[in-house]
């Protein structure tokens, strides 16, 4: 069961500490409390914020999330900067960020990921949206490609220790 909501729900760390404890990501307890104590409350009260979750037996088996990109956000600051003015004006005036998307990896390949993507989407008034991923061929990248989602530049580093990531978009519809 898919649920949309602008609270998030007890579950959501939990699957997180599974989904980016594995490979490509090996984050540890640092970067969950991080995650729990600090950047999911921030994120939480930004405009338009959106939350999904999955549910299995009544247990949060996945989670998607995202908010209305603006400037002076640390995340929409730093892509703004390494994109050219024209792909700035085109991807990032009327964006949505999607910030994570995660479900636990005993049923990642079961189609949650894709339900989840597409509720935490659906209806949005923005012309488009953005995100970042391991710029990998990991089942997320694979994901967002299905979906329509755009290479808008690749290799970037945004900590020395981390991982490169692609920034990518996608055109959302017009709403209804």
């Amino acid at each position: 069961m898919i649920e949309l909501g602008s609270v998030v729900p007890a579950g959501v760390v939990d699957v997180y500490r599974e989904a980016f404890g594995e490979s490509p990501y090996f984050e540890g307890e640092t970067e969950v409390s991080r995650f729990a104590d600090e950047v999911l409350p921030r994120h939480a009260v930004r405009e338009g914020f959106r939350c999904v979750v999955a549910r299995d037996g009544g247990g949060v088996v996945g989670f998607a999330y995202g908010y209305t990109s603006a400037a002076g956000q640390w995340w929409h600051d730093w892509v703004a900067s390494l994109l050219d003015a024209a792909a700035v004006d085109e991807w990032m005036a009327d964006a949505f960020e999607l910030v994570e998307l995660a479900v636990r990896p005993a049923v990642q390949g079961t189609g949650i990921g894709g339900r989840l993507h597409d509720a935490v989407l659906m209806g949005l008034a923005h012309r488009t949206a953005l995100l970042s991923t391991v710029d990998d061929d990991t089942p997320a990248r694979r994901l967002y490609r299905r979906r329509g989602w755009v290479p808008l530049r690749a290799g970037l580093r945004p900590s020395p220790a981390g991982p490169p990531v692609l920034f990518m978009g996608l055109r959302l519809p017009a709403p209804p």
